[in-house]
């Protein structure tokens, strides 16, 4: 397990087979404050999107500076989402809400 309630499988890379999982590792900092905020939310909360390589994130048409190759991004799916993107603001999290398509998108702020 990644944290108490993670995975770290819920953070590889989801390809077609293009890469072995793991392009790039995740940030421990991130798993931390991902772990924060499912602390925080008192209920599950579902990683649509962790890691990706090269091609995965042109598939998904993320950006090619995308914090997702470098481990640093993670796309997330809870019931009540509202509350999800407050809560990840919370604990440090920049958010990029992506309400229609149903998840949002958390990253560690650059320092």
């Amino acid at each position: 397990m990644a944290s108490e309630h993670f995975g770290l499988w819920e953070y590889a890379c989801d390809c077609a087979g293009y890469c072995d999982g793991w392009p790039t590792e995740m940030n421990p900092e991130l798993l931390e404050r991902i772990e924060a905020l499912r602390m925080a939310c008192g209920r599950p909360v579902i990683i649509t999107s962790g890691v990706r390589c090269e091609a995965r994130n042109e598939e998904v048409g993320g950006v090619s500076w995308s914090f997702h190759k470098k481990g640093l991004a993670a796309d997330l799916y809870c019931p009540v989402m509202g509350d999800l993107a407050a809560r990840a603001q919370e604990t440090g999290l920049n958010i990029l809400p992506y309400y229609s398509s149903g998840y949002i998108h958390v990253e560690l702020p650059l320092s």
